[in-house]
C-alpha cells in the first residue's frame, strides 16, 4: 500500500512550514525528497509518522492515509504506527546498551517475540541484512557505542527492520558518513526496496540521481513537481525544477 497525503498544512507557531501538500508515495520503491534546506522536506518526513508532534507550537490540517487509514486524526496508536513507518536519522543514534539489545529493542517493546531464540533469530538475521553480522558476530554483547559511525548507522537501519515496518524513512541518512560507508547505506536501500517502501531525504541530487524511483521537489514548504525519477530529472515540466537541477539554487 501506498502513503497518500492530502491538503496537509503544518504550521509551527506562526511559521506556515507545509504549505497544502498532496502526495502519493509508491510502494517498494525508493522516493526521494528533494529541495533547498529549509524548503520543508524534513517536516513532511516526520509528519508521516507524527514524530512532528513533538514539536512546541505545531498544528497539523490535512490527511495523511497510510494503508487507507488517516492516522493524523483516527486516534492512531502512535507505537504501532511507528512500527510501521521506521526512521533512520541523519546522525546514528544507537541507544546506550549492546549491539544485541538495540537490534532487539524494538521487538520487546512490541512484544513480537515470546521465545528468546525466536529473538535471537531476528537479531542475527537483521544484522546479515544491513551487512553488519560477519563484522561484530564475535562481540554482539559489547557496547554499540564502540562501532564506527558507518556500522552504528546499519546498527539503526538493522534496529528499524527487525521490527517488521512497511516502510523507512530515511532523513539524509548518508550525511554524516564517510563516502564508502553512505555507498554502502545507498546499496542496501537499492536492496531493501523489493521489501519496503523508502522514503528518503536527500541534499545531495547526485544521491538522488544515483538511486531514486520516485522523485518530489520542494521548495517554500510546496511540492513543485513530482514524478517518476527519469520524468523529473530528464524532462522536468516546472521552470523552477529546472533551475534547481541545474545548480542556478540549492
Amino acid at each position: 500500500m501506498s502513503i497518500e497525503v492530502q491538503n496537509l498544512n503544518v504550521h509551527i507557531k506562526d511559521n506556515h512550514i507545509l504549505k497544502n501538500v498532496n502526495v502519493t508515495l509508491p510502494e517498494k520503491q525508493i522516493t526521494c525528497i528533494i529541495g533547498p534546506s529549509g524548503c520543508g522536506k524534513t517536516t513532511l518526513l516526520r509528519t508521516l509518522n507524527r514524530l512532528i508532534e513533538s514539536t512546541e507550537g505545531v498544528t497539523i490540517e490535512g490527511k495523511v492515509l497510510v494503508d487507507g487509514q488517516d492516522i493524523i486524526h483516527s486516534g492512531s496508536e502512535v507505537t504501532e504506527l511507528r512500527r510501521k513507518i521506521g526512521l533512520v536519522s541523519q546522525r546514528p543514534c544507537p541507544l546506550p546498551m549492546s549491539i544485541f539489545d538495540n537490534v532487539a529493542y524494538g521487538c520487546r517493546i512490541n512484544k513480537m517475540f515470546n521465545k528468546r531464540r525466536l529473538l535471537i533469530y531476528q537479531v542475527q538475521k537483521n544484522l546479515k541484512a544491513v551487512g553488519l553480522w560477519d563484522e561484530i558476530r564475535g562481540r554482539i554483547r559489547t557496547p554499540a557505542s564502540r562501532l564506527s559511525i558507518g556500522q552504528q548507522q546499519r546498527l539503526c537501519l538493522a534496529r528499524s527492520l527487525a521490527v517488521e515496518p512497511e516502510y523507512i524513512l530515511a532523513d539524509e541518512a548518508t550525511s554524516a558518513l564517510d563516502p564508502i560507508s553512505a555507498k554502502t547505506i545507498e546499496d542496501l536501500f537499492v536492496q531493501l526496496k523489493e521489501q519496503y517502501s523508502i522514503i528518503m531525504v536527500t541534499h545531495t541530487l547526485r544521491q538522488a540521481l544515483r538511486i531514486a524511483d520516485h522523485v518530489v521537489f520542494m521548495y517554500l514548504g510546496e511540492i513543485i513537481e513530482e514524478g517518476s525519477a527519469e520524468e523529473v530529472f530528464n524532462h522536468p515540466q516546472q521552470e523552477l525544477t529546472k533551475k534547481y537541477l541545474s545548480g542556478a539554487f540549492s
